[in-house]
């Protein structure tokens, strides 16, 4: 993997991460297409840091940074989730 390639998992990460955030603001129910994007931004954070942990001459301070922004906002999405099942006070 390289550089280009990260940065193409980078620019899908920012996008599901942002298409959730709308989804979340209009959906007020949570439903399955906001549960659907936000499962899809863990699953797109999970390859990237897999990706950054294979490859550390590639694990940079921008990607490191980028890698934990994202896993917060994809954390606080979850957080959203788990309120909406009454699973978090």
């Amino acid at each position: 993997m390289d550089a280009a390639e990260l940065d193409r998992i980078v620019a899908a990460l920012k996008d599901a991460i942002a298409k959730a955030r709308v989804l979340a603001a209009t959906d007020l129910a949570i439903g399955p297409g906001v549960r659907g994007v936000i499962r899809h931004a863990r699953e797109m954070h999970d390859l990237f840091v897999e990706a950054l942990i294979a490859n550390e001459p590639l694990a940079t301070v921008q990607y490191r940074g980028i890698a934990g922004a994202t896993g917060n906002a994809i954390g606080e999405l979850e957080a959203l989730v788990a309120r909406a099942d009454g699973k978090i006070d």
